[in-house]
């Protein structure tokens, strides 16, 4: 059996960055952090940080903290239903999220779950592709993800499309795309994307034009509301997911600059196998919500 005062430590440094942060959290000694992690280490043999800085999690350390993670989800399950909850422990559920979900329909849709339960939501924001990343790790008990396998002990279930449509500003649209030739304007026209891990520019540009080499030029803006701030002030053109284009294109203030040409991305719930209320839960709520404004 783990000591999970030990684990605790080990959970606190790896989320606080650093063995001194961890101590002023936890109100004890950073060498007594130390030796509870050197504890830890000895009793499974391995080194479970990197001493970097911020401090990481190694792979044993990572499978540690999920184990850790679950642990703490079944308690606070089991303080519920033995109806002794304690105010100093709420139900803190931990989700991975993408960008734009959380922009449009993710946070509404858990709005009065966790109202109604007074659980604690702490979201971490990633691009779709790599949050079941996070969940592996165990830094998430559940993701919005565009991964459909489910990973090792978890569940996925499928939310509904995302559709991208390429937009821009009619202004932009009359500078950059007047030519016969779409690749002669992608190569000048500078495009706006999230970030260098959102690799959805490049795939539509890939299947619909077949450009493969990087020749053109972006922004990289990564927040979803700036993102689309920067396009609608004619800074660039991009692929805007449908709920929050469909407004703009309606007023007229951004046009689709290929109209025939759009990527849908799916995307999928996926949560850890364990007997925890609180992943079913939230997937209800998931599901009605993306059920009425995601695409099929």
């Amino acid at each position: 059996m783990f000591d999970y005062a030990h684990l605790k430590a080990l959970s606190i440094v790896v989320s606080q960055g650093g063995f001194d942060k961890a101590a002023q959290h936890l109100f004890i000694s950073q060498s007594a952090v130390s030796q509870r992690i050197k504890q830890l280490e000895d009793k499974v043999g391995q080194a479970l940080l990197v001493r970097s800085n911020p401090v990481v999690a190694t792979e044993t350390g990572k499978r540690l903290l999920r184990h850790y993670a679950q642990v703490q989800l079944l308690e606070s399950e089991l303080r519920s239903e033995m109806d002794v909850d304690d105010p100093s422990l709420p139900t803190i559920v931990k989700i991975a999220v993408n960008a734009d979900s959380l922009a449009t329909w993710f946070l509404p849709a858990l709005t009065e779950t966790f109202k109604y339960h007074k659980w604690l939501l702490e979201l971490v924001v990633d691009d779709e592709a790599y949050t079941h990343h996070l969940l592996k790790s165990g830094e998430a008990v559940g993701c919005v993800t565009t991964t459909q396998i489910a990973l090792s002990g978890c569940s996925s279930e499928y939310l509904g499309n995302m559709e991208y449509q390429c937009v821009a500003t009619p202004a932009f649209i009359e500078q950059y795309f007047q030519s016969d030739e779409a690749t002669d304007d992608i190569a000048q026209a500078p495009a706006v994307v999230f970030s260098t891990k959102d690799k959805l520019h490049d795939k539509f540009l890939s299947f619909y034009f077949d450009i493969n080499d990087k020749s053109w030029r972006e922004h990289k803006i990564p927040s979803s509301e700036s993102f689309l701030e920067a396009i609608r002030m004619g800074l660039g053109y991009g692929l805007v997911g449908h709920l929050q284009a469909n407004p703009l294109l309606d007023s007229g203030e951004l046009v689709e600059i290929f109209p025939h040409k759009r990527m849908q991305v799916p995307l999928y719930w996926q949560h850890w196998n364990i007997k925890a209320k609180q992943t079913s839960i939230i997937y209800r709520a998931l599901a009605t919500s993306a059920k009425k404004l995601l695409l099929s």
